[in-house]
């Protein structure tokens, strides 16, 4: 679920946001310094004119880090236009409110029903530590259920999705005035897990029972992999847990980075700069951005 979780880390916290504040930090053992994994794309033909940066990120950061190198300064003073995932996240009554119209419905069987029973001790344990109303997790669907309970998990490291590497660069490019702009909407982000099957949904939440007691570990080995640039690890991390099932990898991840190419490969047939930031499991392995890019006779370059 580690993978998952930081996809949609953002999204899932806007519903906790009035449950609970966020607790102290705990002490992570994680890098402090780091060159995390960057790539150039460039065109290789007349019609292939312009450039990209791509920066694999990660949604939630802890404070004591530096995580920025002269190599992704220089990226991003040349870029022109950042392009992240999803905006209007800062708008939090709006985006709870979509969450909740997507998230919400009907003749939902309660949430213990939906797990095996061996664990459904570890499944009230979560509950009972993530100060969720009960009822309010047995009227989600599945998959919101999952996030909201490994978005909880998250809040109790201590971590907070503002500090996150694509609101620091949203700063950063709004400072400088430039233009910011996304992939997907929120209701295309979220519709990715809406339209699961109830099987994959259920397995999602195993997942995130499952994965309870080593939340730390997971995030320590995850951030590790990203600030230090090992593409191999995150490799490993994402093909773990949930996107081991086939269907599930090919809705959550191999049809949104086919989706991204196309729309990366319109942007860079017209001349500018841009810098792409996406969550990093995006950006490695058989099914990367870059490597449907590559396919299209992009040059592609990893340059930190």
């Amino acid at each position: 679920m580690r993978i998952i979780t930081s996809i949609l880390t953002l999204i899932a916290s806007l519903m906790l946001a009035a449950c609970n504040n966020t607790p102290d930090p705990v002490a992570l053992n994680t890098v402090k310094t780091g060159t995390p994994a960057l790539w150039k794309v460039s065109g290789t033909t007349a019609g292939q004119q312009g450039v990209a940066y791509m920066f694999g990120t990660i949604h939630i950061l802890p404070d004591d880090v530096q995580w920025r190198t002269p190599v992704l300064e220089n990226a991003i003073a040349d870029s022109d236009t950042l392009v992240i995932e999803v905006l209007g996240l800062e708008d939090t009554r709006n985006a709870a409110k979509i969450f909740s119209r997507l998230a919400v419905s009907p003749g939902q069987e309660k949430l213990d029903a939906r797990i095996k029973p061996s664990l459904r001790d570890d499944l009230d344990r979560i509950i009972d530590s993530a100060n969720i109303p009960e009822r309010a997790l047995n009227r989600m669907e599945t998959w919101a259920a999952a996030l909201s309970l490994a978005s909880a998990q998250t809040k109790g490291l201590g971590l907070k999705s503002s500090g996150g590497v694509e609101k620091k660069l949203s700063a950063q490019f709004e400072k400088a005035g430039k233009p910011i702009e996304a992939l997907e909407t929120i209701e295309l982000q979220l519709g990715y897990f809406d339209k699961l099957p109830e099987e994959q949904q259920r397995q999602m939440l195993t997942s995130v029972v499952e994965d309870s007691s080593n939340a730390q570990q997971a995030f320590e080995k995850l951030f590790n992999a990203w600030m230090t640039g090992n593409v191999e690890e995150i490799v490993t991390l994402s093909d773990a847990g949930i996107l081991t099932d086939p269907k599930t990898r090919e809705y959550l991840l191999v049809a949104r980075n086919l989706n991204w190419a196309e729309q990366l490969d319109k942007r860079l047939q017209n001349p500018g700069t841009s810098m792409i930031a996406v969550g990093a499991a995006h950006l490695v392995g058989p099914d990367a951005v870059q490597a449907t890019l590559a396919k299209r006779g992009y040059k592609i370059e990893k340059i930190q």
